[in-house]
C-alpha cells in the first residue's frame, strides 16, 4: 500500500521525482530544506543538524535545512564534493494561491554551471566542456558561462584522444559532459582521473534535438557557426545542456571561436606540466611558474587572457610582432604605462558581471561595480589615442565608454547600495517621483511616533510609556506593570510580559497600515526600478563585452611591458632561418627565486646545419634541466610576444614543443617510471616535426644500464636521420658523445665544473665538449653520506670503470681485455654482486637509495665469501 504523505511532502516528492540526480533544495519560507535521502546526504556532507518532520499519519520524514540568505555557501561545498543542487522556489504569490503554494525547480547548479562570486578563481576561467564523436570526428566544445565565451576543437585520426586530453589539460574544466558514446573514453576517463581529479562527468541522456538546433541558430550568426557538422552538433548539445540547467536566456554567449592547431605552437599535457607554464608540479598552483612571473595584470579579465595566452603560443610571426610593437611602444612611453596601470587599478570583472546580470544575479553592488569600470573608458581611450602600434590604437578604437549606462546608473543607484535587492535603499532620491512621495510618508512616520509617544505620556501620566514594533504585532504602546492602572479604556491590551503589557489602539492600528503599506510599496517599487535598469542594461551586453575584451588585452600588454621592464627583457628578433640562438640567457623563473647570488646565463644556438642535436653532459645538480627547460620557455615567451631575459635572442616560431624530463611512476595506470619514460618518448618520435623542439632529459636510465644506453643512442639516432627537429638532449652515458664525431649536426656539451682536491663546484656554465665524469660520487658526498661508504664507492667505481673502459660502444662487444677484467672482478666477486652492480644506474640513486644499496651488497658478499 502506497504511503500518503502531507500535501507539502506530496509536492516535494513530485518535483524531486524528476531531479533524482541532484540534492533539491526546496524553499519553505526563509529556508531551504531537504528531505528523505537528500536531507542525510546534506546533513553529512555539510555537517548540519539532521532532524524530522511530520509526514502525515504519524510518519517522522528526515529534514535538514540552510537559511536561503546563506545558502550560496551551503551549495559551494556541496558543488566541490562533486554534488549538483536543484533549486525549487515559490513562482506563486502566497496571498494568491488557492490551497498549496506551487512550487518549480528555477535551476540546476552544477560544477560546470556555478556562478557565486566566491566559488568562481578571479584569474581562471570555470569550463563545462562537451565530448561529442561522429564517425571519425571528435569534437570538444567548451563554455565558461561566467564570461560568455565558448570555443570548440575538432580532432581526428589516431591522436584524437591525445589531442583531447592535452586540450582538457589547458581547459581544466569543471565537468564535462558526454553528449552520446565515445570511443576510448576509458584513457580520457583515466587521464581525467589523474590530472584533473576534480572534473565531474555528467552523460547527457535524451537531448531534445529540435530544440537544441534551435538554440544554435538563436545565439550565433550563419557566419559564425561552425563548417564542420559535428561541431555544429555538439554545440547544440552544450546549449541545450547549458539552458536546462540555468533555465535562463544566456545571451551573452554568442562568440564562438575555433581552436586551431595550426594557429599556435602546440603544448601537449606534459609539457605544459613539465615546464609548470600556469601550474606547478608540487600542488597545482601559479606560485613559481612562468605565469606567476609574468602576471602584473590589475583586473581578473586580463589575468585569464594572459593565461590563455601562455598555454596558445602564436605561430605567425606578423601576429606576434603586432604584439611586440605594442610592448615596445609602452616601454618607451613609461608615464602613458604608469597612467594605464592606476586607469585598471579601478576596473572590476564587469565581463563576470554582466552574466550576473544576463541570469538575473546581479545586484545593486554589481551594477555600481559596473559603473566604476566603465567610468574609466574614456580616459583609457585618451591615453591610447595617440598610439602608434597596430594592437595599442585598436584597443583605442574598439573600447567604447557606454555613457548611457554609466549616467543611468549614476542617477539611479545609491553610492553604497546594500547587498539584497529585495530590501530597499537602492535608488537615489529624484530618481522616481513616487518612490519619493511614499518615503516621505515613510520618514514622517518616525516624527509622528515620536509625537504620538510624547502625547500618550502627557494624556496618560505614564512618564515610561514607549512606542514599539515587533513583525508579530505590529505598533504597540508598552506600560510596565506598576503603571497599567493608568492605562486609559481605549487601550486594547494585545500582550503580557514579564515586567509589562503591550497595547494598541485605533489610532495606531490605522497609522500601522498607512506606513507599513508605503513601505512595502516602497521595496517593490525600488525592485521593479532596479529589473528595469538591469533590463537596459541587459539590452546592451554584446557591446560592453567587446569592451571587457579590449580592456583584458590592453592589461596583459600592460602586464607583460611591465615585466620586461622590471627584469631588463629584450625583444627577440623573429627570424625565418630556422634557427634559435639565445645570447646570455636565463630562466625567468629561477632568477627570481634566487636570493644572495646572480643566476648564471648560458647561450643556445640551435639550426639545422651543424647545431641539430645538442647533447648535454655533466653531473646531476649542475644545472642541465634548468638550462633545457630555459630555453623552451624562452621560445614560449616569444611566440607569445613577450620580451624574454636575454642580452639578445632570434627565434624562428616552433610549431610544437616536447619535453620528457623527470622521472615518477604513473601510479593511476599502474605503469613504472620506464613504462611512462618510453610512452612519452613514442609519443615524441610520432609527431615532432623538422619544426619542433625536443627536450629530453636522461632518456633510459629507468631500465639497466646497457638497455638505456642502446635505447638513449636509438632515439637520438632517429631524430638526427627521420625527424630532423632542434633536440637538446641530457644524459649520463658519456659514450653518446661519440655521436658527434660522425654527425656534423650533433655537438656536445656540457656543465662546467671547478675541481679543488675532492672537492667540486658547479659553475652552471653550459661550455662546448663532452663531460668525462658524472661527478656521482662527489654529489653523494655533498649530500652527506658517511666517508666510509664514499670511499668504498669510490673503489667499486674503479673497479667498475676498470671493466668499462675496454667496452666498444659503438660495436656492443667487449674487448679480450675487457673480457680478461670481468675474469679477475669475478675473483674479487661473485657473479651476482656483480651482474646487481652492472645493473645500478649510480646517478639516480638517491643518498638513502645508495646506502641500502652498499648495505645490501655488503652483505650479500659477506655471506658468499664467508666473511661474516
Amino acid at each position: 500500500m502506497a504511503v500518503s504523505y502531507t500535501p507539502m511532502l506530496e509536492q516535494y516528492r513530485e518535483v524531486k521525482s524528476k531531479h533524482t540526480n541532484e540534492i533539491l533544495f526546496f524553499r519553505l519560507g526563509d529556508f531551504y530544506e531537504m528531505f528523505f535521502e537528500d536531507a542525510e546526504v546534506a546533513s553529512r556532507e555539510l555537517e548540519i543538524t539532521l532532524t524530522s518532520r511530520d509526514g502525515g499519519h504519524d510518519i517522522r520524514v528526515p529534514m535538514c535545512g540552510v537559511p536561503f540568505h546563506a545558502a550560496d555557501n551551503y551549495i559551494a561545498k556541496l558543488i566541490n564534493k562533486g554534488y549538483k543542487v536543484a533549486i525549487c522556489e515559490q513562482v506563486e504569490d502566497p496571498k494568491q494561491a488557492k490551497g498549496i503554494v506551487r512550487r518549480e525547480v528555477i535551476k540546476i547548479i552544477t560544477p560546470g554551471t556555478i556562478l557565486t562570486e566566491s566559488s568562481l578563481p578571479d584569474k581562471a576561467n570555470n569550463y563545462l566542456a562537451l565530448l561529442y564523436e561522429e564517425a571519425d570526428e571528435l569534437c570538444l566544445v567548451a563554455a565558461d558561462i561566467s564570461t560568455g565565451e565558448c570555443i570548440w576543437a575538432i580532432f581526428s585520426g589516431s591522436s584524437r584522444i591525445n589531442g583531447v586530453c592535452d586540450q582538457l589539460f589547458r581547459l581544466l574544466p569543471a565537468e564535462l559532459v558526454l553528449a552520446g558514446k565515445v570511443e576510448g573514453f576509458s584513457v580520457i576517463s583515466s587521464f581525467l582521473a589523474q590530472r584533473i581529479p576534480a572534473c565531474a562527468i555528467t552523460t547527457l541522456a535524451n537531448p531534445d534535438l529540435i530544440l537544441a538546433s534551435e538554440l544554435l541558430n538563436k545565439h550565433f550568426s550563419r557566419q559564425e557557426l561552425p563548417s564542420n557538422l559535428s561541431a555544429q552538433a555538439a554545440t547544440s548539445y552544450l546549449l541545450y545542456y547549458l539552458h536546462y540547467t540555468l533555465k535562463s536566456d544566456l545571451s551573452h554567449i554568442n562568440k564562438l571561436t575555433r581552436i586551431n592547431t595550426q594557429d599556435y605552437l602546440i603544448l601537449d599535457a606534459s609539457t605544459l606540466r613539465n615546464l609548470e607554464i600556469t601550474r606547478n608540479m608540487r600542488d597545482g598552483g601559479r606560485k613559481d611558474t612562468l605565469l606567476s612571473v609574468l602576471d602584473f595584470t590589475k583586473t581578473a579579465m586580463g589575468g585569464r587572457l594572459l593565461k590563455k595566452w601562455l598555454e596558445f603560443p602564436l605561430l605567425n610571426p606578423i601576429n606576434i610582432v603586432r604584439r611586440q610593437d605594442a610592448i615596445a611602444e609602452l616601454l618607451d612611453r613609461r608615464m602613458v604605462r604608469e597612467e594605464l596601470k592606476e586607469l585598471l587599478d579601478n576596473v572590476y570583472d564587469f565581463e563576470r558581471i554582466l552574466t550576473r546580470i544576463e541570469v538575473g544575479s546581479a545586484n545593486a553592488r554589481d551594477l555600481t561595480a559596473l559603473k566604476t569600470s566603465l567610468t574609466v573608458m574614456p580616459d583609457i581611450k585618451n591615453k591610447l589615442q595617440d598610439c602608434h602600434s597596430d594592437i595599442l590604437s585598436g584597443i583605442a578604437r574598439k573600447i567604447s565608454t557606454h555613457v548611457d549606462v554609466v549616467n543611468m546608473i549614476e542617477t539611479a543607484i545609491v553610492d553604497n547600495p546594500p547587498f539584497s535587492v529585495r530590501d530597499g535603499g537602492l535608488i537615489r532620491p529624484g530618481y522616481d517621483l513616487e518612490l519619493d512621495e511614499l518615503r516621505s510618508i515613510a520618514r514622517d512616520s518616525k516624527q509622528w511616533i515620536q509625537e504620538l509617544e510624547l502625547r500618550e505620556r502627557e494624556k496618560t501620566g505614564i512618564k515610561s510609556l514607549k512606542v514599539g514594533y515587533n513583525k508579530v504585532f505590529g505598533y504597540y504602546l508598552e506600560v510596565t506593570h506598576a503603571n497599567t492602572g493608568a492605562v486609559p479604556p481605549n487601550y486594547v491590551r494585545k500582550q503580557t510580559l514579564v515586567n509589562a503589557e503591550r497595547y494598541i489602539t485605533p489610532e495606531l492600528k490605522d497609522f500601522e497600515t498607512k506606513v507599513l503599506g508605503a513601505q512595502e510599496k516602497i521595496v517593490n517599487i525600488e525592485y521593479q526600478l532596479f529589473t528595469a535598469i538591469r533590463e537596459y542594461i541587459k539590452e546592451r551586453i554584446r557591446e560592453i563585452q567587446q569592451t571587457a575584451r579590449q580592456v583584458a588585452q590592453l592589461d596583459v600588454i600592460v602586464s607583460l611591458t611591465e615585466a620586461a621592464a622590471r627584469y631588463n627583457y629584450v625583444r627577440p628578433i623573429l627570424n625565418n632561418n630556422r634557427e634559435l640562438i639565445i645570447k646570455d640567457g636565463r630562466h625567468p623563473v629561477v632568477e627570481r627565486l634566487l636570493t644572495g647570488e646572480m643566476f648564471v646565463p648560458n647561450d643556445t644556438e640551435l639550426n639545422h646545419r651543424d647545431s641539430e642535436i645538442i647533447i648535454i653532459t655533466g653531473p646531476n645538480m649542475a644545472g642541465k634541466s634548468t638550462y633545457m627547460r630555459q630555453v623552451a620557455l624562452l621560445t614560449i615567451m616569444a611566440q607569445i610576444g613577450s620580451f624574454v631575459p636575454a642580452r639578445e635572442a632570434s627565434i624562428c616560431p616552433i610549431d610544437r614543443i616536447f619535453t620528457r624530463v623527470g622521472a615518477s611512476d604513473d601510479l593511476a595506470t599502474g605503469q613504472s617510471t620506464f613504462m611512462v619514460e618510453m610512452t612519452e618518448t613514442a609519443q615524441i618520435i610520432k609527431f615532432a616535426t623538422a619544426n619542433s623542439l625536443i627536450i629530453l632529459d636522461e632518456i633510459g636510465r629507468g631500465t639497466s644500464t646497457f638497455d638505456g644506453m642502446s635505447i638513449a643512442r636509438a632515439v637520438v639516432e632517429y631524430i638526427r636521420d627521420k625527424v630532423r627537429a632542434k633536440t637538446l638532449f641530457a644524459t649520463h652515458y658519456h659514450e653518446l658523445t661519440e655521436l658527434a664525431e660522425s654527425s656534423k649536426v650533433i655537438k656536445n656539451y656540457s656543465v662546467a665544473v671547478k675541481e679543488r682536491g675532492n672537492d667540486i663546484v658547479f659553475l652552471r656554465r653550459i661550455i662546448p665538449g663532452g663531460a668525462d665524469k658524472s661527478y656521482g660520487i662527489h654529489v653523494a658526498q655533498l649530500a652527506g653520506l658517511p666517508k666510509r661508504i664514499i670511499e668504498r664507492a669510490q673503489q667499486i667505481l674503479q673497479e667498475l670503470e676498470q671493466e668499462k673502459g675496454n667496452y666498444n660502444v659503438v660495436t656492443g662487444h667487449k674487448t679480450e681485455s675487457a673480457k680478461t677484467t670481468a675474469a679477475a672482478t669475478v675473483s674479487l666477486f661473485s657473479l651476482s654482486v656483480v651482474d646487481e652492480l652492472l645493473g645500478i644506474d649510480v646517478m639516480t640513486l638517491t643518498p638513502l637509495e645508495a646506502l641500502n644499496t652498499l648495505y645490501k651488497l655488503q652483505n650479500q658478499a659477506r655471506e658468499e665469501t664467508g666473511r661474516l
